[in-house]
């Protein structure tokens, strides 16, 4: 290996001008969430411009390696032999709210503190490339899923068999809204990207697969993780797979035994093996690294302690700007012009939607529980959604 293609990776570092022009690309968020609940009868609060949808959320557990690359060694969480208690969220990527047949990529939110009380998020979805290239065209995407949440969703029938007429009237409405915002041509190649991403759902039977993150930054190198099921047990789900066949079998599969990932690091090699740019274009990863092992521990998801831990998931926000880059925790940016704009993006979603702060939650990092404080807020944010018919997470949740 080329020691010179290995530090070929430069990291975006944005001067003042560069972050208000970011900020100014992702200024519509607030306006999306608005258009998703206009649109939506089914939305009653403003919420996630993106994996809104909860698939399952509980607490979830991170043992650190005992041997780590040089690279991360004493950055953030890795330190050798660790454990962290957090909390973890699997949701769908851009339905709102979605029946669980729909094609589309799913997202995973694991969340943890360091020791100095730093938060550190890993997200992910389960595709190796990014919807695309740069912020720009995804905040596109995003209008796109806005306007096509008023057209005539995918209906399940009583076994759960696929509606084909009413998911291609919801599929032109995407499209159409994409043709108008970015011409047809670049419109088309983000539909057929998009679709590529999301059969590796429509053809799966559980959310219990692999996950990327994008590119995150580590001392003085660029890399991804990725979170990879213990067994391989992913089959198709079938034709008539049943309206919520995802969270039904997460649900059955965490009550069964631990849900349990191996996290690799893939670190940065070039521009061609794995690529900064082009975001589209998936990384070789043949040379990762095992660094950890992230679990949902075994519970039954119908207690109330699951259920509180539930709430919680859907009602705390994430971030990728929530990161330790430097032993030192130095840097305050995300390392790509990409992931700056999803941190401010995340940012602006969070405070439409009114996410719960995160002062209120910081000692379930330290304690793994739950204060009775944090759970009168909760199961008062829980009631007042349920009560005005609002979906945000699938029922068994």
């Amino acid at each position: 290996m080329n020691e010179q293609s290995i530090q070929f990776w430069c990291p975006f570092r944005p001067n003042n001008k560069e972050l208000k022009d970011i900020e100014e690309d992702v200024s519509e968020i607030g306006e999306i969430q608005q258009k998703l609940l206009d649109n939506h009868r089914n939305l009653h609060f403003l919420d996630r411009v993106a994996h809104q949808y909860q698939i399952a959320g509980g607490k979830v557990i991170f043992k650190v390696a005992d041997e780590l690359p040089a690279k991360l060694q004493g950055i953030g969480l890795f330190e050798a032999g660790a454990e962290y208690i957090g909390i973890g969220r699997i949701s769908t990527g851009l339905g709102t709210p979605h029946l669980e047949t729909d094609p589309d990529f799913l997202g995973i939110m694991v969340a943890f503190q360091t020791k100095n009380g730093h938060r550190v998020d890993f997200l992910a979805i389960n595709d190796p490339t990014a919807p695309t290239d740069n912020h720009r065209d995804f905040m596109d995407v995003l209008h796109a899923t806005a306007e096509a949440a008023g057209a005539e969703l995918p209906v399940v029938g009583d076994w759960g068999e696929r509606d084909i007429g009413n998911l291609i009237a919801a599929q032109k409405e995407l499209a159409d809204t994409l043709k108008d915002r970015m011409g047809w041509i670049k419109a088309g190649m983000t539909l057929m990207h998009i679709s590529k991403q999301s059969l590796r759902t429509l053809r799966s039977r559980t959310a219990y697969q692999n996950y990327w993150t994008g590119i995150v930054e580590a001392g003085d190198t660029a890399g991804k993780f990725t979170m990879v099921p213990t067994k391989d047990e992913d089959r198709f789900p079938g034709l008539r797979p049943g309206e919520r066949h995802l969270s039904e079998e997460w649900k059955k599969r965490q009550e069964e035994g631990a849900v349990e990932f191996l996290l690799y690091w893939i670190p940065y090699l070039n521009e061609d093996k794995t690529p900064t740019r082009d975001l589209t274009d998936r990384w070789e990863e043949e040379h990762k690294q095992l660094v950890g092992i992230i679990k949902f521990p075994k519970t039954i998801l119908d207690s109330e302690e699951a259920k509180m831990w539930a709430i919680l998931a859907s009602e705390m926000g994430a971030n990728p700007g929530n990161w330790v880059h430097n032993k030192e925790n130095t840097i305050k940016e995300p390392a790509t012009e990409f992931e700056v704009a999803r941190k401010i993006a995340y940012q602006k979603s969070q405070e439409g939607r009114d996410a719960l702060a995160p002062h209120l939650y910081r000692s379930v990092f330290d304690t793994g529980q739950i204060s009775s404080d944090l759970a009168q807020e909760l199961t008062k944010r829980r009631m007042e959604k349920e009560k005005a018919g609002h979906v945000s997470w699938a029922p068994s949740t």
